[in-house]
């Protein structure tokens, strides 16, 4: 019998393993089966992961818990409450729990390590604050949090203590290197530690792409991370994006990824927006009230702007999402 299988080059197979896993994805009944220069990985749906998929024969495995709520032994009303999945960034564990869930917190991190034995800490999420959007983090097991993650071949330096990451928009960051044509002049105004554009460095050929942060600990991180990768097209900014956007050339692409508060910069990143460029925009807004907040954003414009593509990335609470906008010059 066939199977659905993704179709991974083998440089990347550990990172895609991992992430299809964390996308719930993961066909653990049977084995990885190397084909060539690529690695055929079971899944169990045709989702969007981010990679090219083929049927093929393959062997069974004997399947390995990955639910680590089924290492607990809570009281049912805990047990109804706690989150389905967790992210990971490279070796840590990050997981937001209920505040009744927060005295088993040791117990629940023991779990998680359980089903996935490579992590090296775990933490528990309380939320992102303060003017550099960071996670305030509760480490829970382990000694650090500093650790290597890596996607689609780019390997990044991350410390989710001191500077925003979330491993859950790989596939976008992916799909931003793929709209990337050879020449183009790129701006991400939030920047963080670099993985947008260490992702167009590595999958595209642009001329120079600008990675503004406001964040020095994110700053110092994305040097590293550039040259860590070699990423000789990537030019790293320590400022605020309003003013610092200002100093540089004329944009074909400007990526605005600070959901809460990036349709603010608007009037500062349309200025520097070629004819023909295109602006990538996340927003978390009210699901029935994302096509009028969309409205609103193109009317806080100093030039006409059109919607080319919106899509939601991923649920951030029961009624509110995190979408992706993409918008040109009307």
């Amino acid at each position: 019998m066939r199977h659905l299988c993704a179709v991974v080059p083998l440089k990347e197979g550990e990172e895609a393993r991992s992430w299809i896993m964390q996308l719930g994805l993961l066909d653990l009944d049977h084995r990885i089966q190397r084909e060539g220069d690529h690695l055929l990985i079971p899944v169990t749906g045709d989702g969007d992961i981010g990679y090219p998929l083929t049927e093929a024969e393959l062997e069974p495995v004997k399947r390995r818990e990955t639910d680590y709520r089924s290492l607990l032994r809570l009281d049912p009303e805990l047990m109804e409450v706690l989150p389905s999945s967790f992210d990971v960034i490279g070796d840590v564990g990050i997981v937001r729990l209920d505040d009744a869930l927060i005295p088993h917190a040791q117990g629940i991190a023991e779990a998680m390590r359980g089903v996935l034995p490579h992590l090296k800490a775990v933490a528990v999420d309380r939320g992102v604050s303060g003017e550099m959007r960071v996670r305030q983090l509760e480490l829970v097991s382990g000694e650090a949090l500093e650790t290597m993650h890596t996607e689609y071949g780019v390997r990044l330096h991350v410390d989710p203590s001191v500077a925003y990451f979330n491993p859950r928009l790989a596939i976008e960051r992916r799909r931003i290197a793929s709209l990337v044509r050879e020449g183009e002049v790129v701006i991400n105004m939030f920047a963080g530690v670099g993985p947008f554009p260490l992702m167009i460095d590595r999958h595209a050929s642009p001329s120079e792409v600008y990675a503004i942060d406001l964040n020095p600990e994110a700053h110092r991180l994305m040097v590293r991370n550039v040259e860590l990768n070699h990423a000789r097209t990537v030019k790293p900014v320590l400022g605020d994006a309003r003013s610092e956007i200002l100093r540089l050339p004329m944009a074909d692409r400007i990526i605005m990824n600070l959901p809460h508060s990036a349709h603010e910069f608007i009037p500062y990143a349309v200025p520097r927006l070629k004819d023909g460029g295109m602006i990538h925009l996340h927003l978390i807004c009210e699901r029935d009230d994302a096509d009028r907040v969309v409205e609103r954003v193109l009317g806080s414009s100093p030039r006409p702007l059109r919607v080319n593509r919106m899509k939601e990335m991923k649920s951030y609470s029961p009624t509110m999402g995190v979408y992706a906008v993409d918008l040109v010059i009307a």
